[in-house]
Order: C-alpha cells, then sequence, then structure tokens
C-alpha cells in the first residue's frame, strides 16, 4: 500500500490576508447595498411621484443678488 505523509506550513501572513480579505469584503458589500438602497428608493420615489426630499436648509435659502467682498488690502 500507497502511504504518503504530507506536512504543511501556512504562514502567519496568509493569515493576515485572508482576515483583510475578509474585512475588505463585508465593508464593500455594506457600500454596495447602500448604493443599491439608494437606487431603489429614488425608483420608487419616480414611480408614486413623491419626487426627492428637500435639501435642507441649505436649498431653502435662495441667493439674493451680487455678494460683493470688500478688502482693506492693497
Amino acid at each position: 500500500m500507497f502511504y504518503m505523509k504530507f506536512f504543511a506550513y501556512i504562514d502567519p501572513g496568509v493569515g493576515a490576508l485572508i482576515w483583510q480579505s475578509f474585512v475588505a469584503g463585508v465593508i464593500g458589500f455594506l457600500f454596495y447595498l447602500k448604493k443599491s438602497r439608494r437606487w431603489i428608493v429614488d425608483v420608487i420615489r419616480k414611480m408614486l411621484g413623491c419626487g426627492k426630499k428637500s435639501p435642507g436648509l441649505a436649498g431653502e435659502i435662495p441667493a439674493v443678488g451680487k455678494v460683493e467682498i470688500k478688502s482693506d488690502a492693497r
């Protein structure tokens, strides 16, 4: 009968690489879900005719005239 022994060695760097790949995959998947969720919500809002949310305070303040900056520096 033919019998072979295998001695396997895994470098500690391989474990760190596997761990880093796992963490990067999870974080990347979470960002993907966030973008997908935004797209789905936008499609549903367009279908219902709700439009987008108001942009907040900056969108509510209309710009009036020209802004003039005076300086004493010569």
